[in-house]
Order: structure tokens, then sequence, then C-alpha cells
């Protein structure tokens, strides 16, 4: 079974996609942290022009390890989270050759096993079949809020806002797999709901696909 979640910066996907594998029992595959992981070992490496980033990424190796991406033998985890790494992804997430190399891999991991997916395109490109399609979405502020809040920095929020602003414009408007709801997803407003509450609603859906 094929579970697909997409929605926008810091509207949850990620926490609630965990939770419901623990739950199922299924593999989460964070498809935001591939992006990072490859943005993360292209920007150190200063490679920024599409032909020498297909150069680049031709055989590399990547996994999903339980604390976030092995990327040839390297363990990435904190420093898929930081605020540059919000910067790079922006970047090469826009990408063609990027995203076409990361769509194989996920398509491959997803074959192979019962499977819950998030990112920004799941529903609509890497996973069209996918069993059960969920669009989680929620208020700029609140978004905004949620990360506040995770980073433990009050003073962050302003800059958080303005990061979220920005991330959702670019998503939107890219011109490869921009972000958008599928027309056969479940669109959730997390806005006023609780994590317990959004996670029931899904678990309840799953249950009427199986």
């Amino acid at each position: 079974m094929q579970i697909a979640i997409d929605g926008p910066a810091g509207s949850g996907k990620t926490s609630i996609a965990k939770a419901l594998a623990e739950k199922l029992g299924f593999i989460h595959l964070d498809t935001g942290a591939m992006f990072r992981a490859l943005s993360v070992i292209l920007s150190e490496e200063g490679v920024r022009d599409e032909k020498c980033i297909e150069e680049r990424i031709r055989g590399l190796e990547l996994r999903m390890i339980p604390q976030g991406v092995e990327i040839e033998g390297r363990e990435l985890t904190d420093e898929l989270r930081t605020e540059e790494i919000d910067r790079e992804v922006s970047y090469y997430s826009q990408l063609r050759t990027v995203r076409d190399w990361l769509l194989f891999k996920q398509r491959q991991m997803a074959d192979q096993q019962d499977v819950i997916m998030d990112g920004r395109d799941i529903a609509t490109v890497v996973l069209p079949r996918a069993e059960v399609k969920i669009f989680l979405d929620a208020s700029e502020d609140v978004r905004a809020m949620r990360r506040t809040l995770q980073s433990g920095r009050l003073d962050d929020y302003p800059e958080i806002l303005a990061d979220i602003q920005r991330r959702d414009q670019v998503d939107s408007q890219r011109e490869i797999a921009p972000l958008k709801v599928a027309e056969d997803a479940m669109l959730i407003d997390t806005t006023e709901m609780s994590f317990d509450e959004v996670l029931e609603t899904i678990l309840r859906l799953v249950e009427e696909k199986r």
C-alpha cells in the first residue's frame, strides 16, 4: 500500500507521516530529507550548474536511515535542518536534473514495500496511483509558530514566517512539479486541529481504503 502526504512548509506532514508509519508498520520515506541531503553535498562542493550536478550525482548512493539520510556512506542528520540548507534546498529542488534523479530513487523505494511518503508533489508526480492521498495545510501564522516552537527560539518567529512565505511562493510557482492539491486527495486544514486529531482522521481514511 502507498500513502502520499503533501503540504507546504511547516504543515506537519513529516511528523504525521512518521507517526502513521509507526502505527501501521509501514516504511516512512521523507522526500524532503532526500532533497536536503543532496543539497548538503552539492552546496558543500559548490556544484550549482545542472550539467555538473548531473555528472556529480551519477551513480551516487543514497538510502534512508532512522535518523536521516545516508549518502555516499556519510550519515546526515542535524545537517539537514540548518537555515543554510533551508535556503539551498529551494534552489536545488527546482532543478529538473535533481528532481528526475530523486524521482527515480523514490519510486524505486516505494515499489519494494508498504510506504508512507511525504513531500510536495507525492500524490501528483511521485506516486500518482497511491491508494491514500492527503494534503495537509494550515495558515502561515500557525505553520510559522509550529516551526518556532520546534526551534525553541521565540525571537526567530518573524524570520521563520518570512521564510515560510518565501518557500510557499517558490513551491507553488516553480515550473517543474509545483505544489498543488491532487484532484483525488483529501485536503485537511490543521490550523485548529491537534496532532492526534489529524492522525486519527488519516488513520480512519486508511482503514476505509484497506
